[in-house]
């Protein structure tokens, strides 16, 4: 059985046998020999998937699962008013279109619908965001505090095309317009050939919690169709925003 089948199996017995579990009852419902059994279960206690309060007591399911959970409530209850936005939006423009959420701590792909051409982008859900180098990724900096972003952004910013901003103040002035305008450009920064823009989501208390995008290849989403999108993705982010108890402009 390969290490990571093993630590899985020492999860579920939570869910099957109670929300403590000594190390003699781990080996025991696992099979596993003791000194693999605490070897695998302390490395769960350090990464947070389990806690154990004392020494050589017992363990349970650690606060990290918290943060999945969390996050898949927020996808679920967000996802669903967003679907019929993002729907409309992609008529409106005929690109392909997305939805990005942010919990705090990490940014993912979560929804997307793709344009009726054949040469189109294809968002890839369910992956991390670069968030330096994407317009849903900066439309969510921009919103951020000096010190989240200086806690969520790395000072060294890869590079990905020659058009990738990789100077961390560089990066805060540009989010400083992002801010002011209320939308985020990707000019070809992360993919050779593809520009997005963007605007934030926000909620009833006024904190970002993901944005919407535009995605499409330079020959189509120009510089100037870029422009013309801005009023379109603004008014999206907003009406989506609204739904999610947002009242301000």
């Amino acid at each position: 059985m390969k290490i990571i089948n093993k630590a899985f199996s020492i999860l579920e017995l939570f869910l099957d046998h109670g929300s403590e579990l000594a190390l003699d009852d781990i080996s025991r419902l696992s099979g596993l020999n003791k000194p693999t059994a605490r070897r695998i279960a302390l490395a769960l206690v350090e990464c947070g998937y389990l806690r154990q309060p004392k020494k050589r007591g017992k363990y349970s399911l650690g606060m990290k699962f918290l943060d999945f959970s969390g996050f898949i409530k927020m996808n679920n209850n967000v996802l669903r008013i967003t679907a019929p936005h993002l729907m409309d939006l992609k008529q409106q423009v005929n690109e392909s279109v997305t939805i990005a959420l942010w919990d705090g701590t990490k940014t993912a792909l979560c929804q997307s619908f793709l344009a009726d051409h054949p040469l189109t982008v294809v968002p890839d859900e369910g992956t991390r965001l670069v968030l330096h180098a994407t317009s849903v990724g900066k439309a969510i900096l921009a919103e951020l505090t000096d010190g989240e972003l200086n806690r969520y952004v790395d000072n060294h910013l890869a590079q990905y095309t020659p058009n990738t901003i990789t100077d961390i103040n560089d990066l805060k002035k540009h989010l400083m317009i992002v801010k002011q305008e209320g939308v985020a450009f990707d000019d070809e920064e992360y993919d050779a050939g593809i520009r997005g823009i963007a605007a934030p989501l926000k909620n009833g208390e006024g904190n970002v919690v993901g944005s919407v995008g535009i995605l499409g290849p330079t020959v189509r989403l120009t510089r100037a169709r870029v422009r013309e999108c801005v009023p379109v993705i603004k008014k999206s982010a907003l009406d989506i925003s609204r739904e999610l108890g947002y009242s301000g402009e």
